[in-house]
């Protein structure tokens, strides 16, 4: 019995049917947090907001994107 195996090739692409990637900001002394956004600037708005009623200073950002993946086609 023979077997045989192939290796392919994948990348890794933004997913081209997807929505802008969204975001929020978590504060990293009381782990409250901004809505999720799709602007940047309302989660800046959110922790400079924060930061004026509580004196907090330190946020994290997080941001996600959908991906998708395809298989690359071996030259001929």
């Amino acid at each position: 019995m023979t077997t045989v195996l192939r290796h392919l090739l994948w990348r890794i692409k933004p997913d081209p049917d997807r929505q802008a990637p969204t975001r929020y900001v978590q504060c990293r002394d009381c782990d409250d947090r901004s809505p999720t956004e799709v602007s940047q600037s309302e989660c800046d708005l959110w922790a400079m907001d924060h930061s004026g009623r509580t004196n907090h200073r330190k946020y994290r950002e997080f941001a996600a994107s959908d991906l998708v993946t395809e298989r690359v086609r071996a030259p001929r």
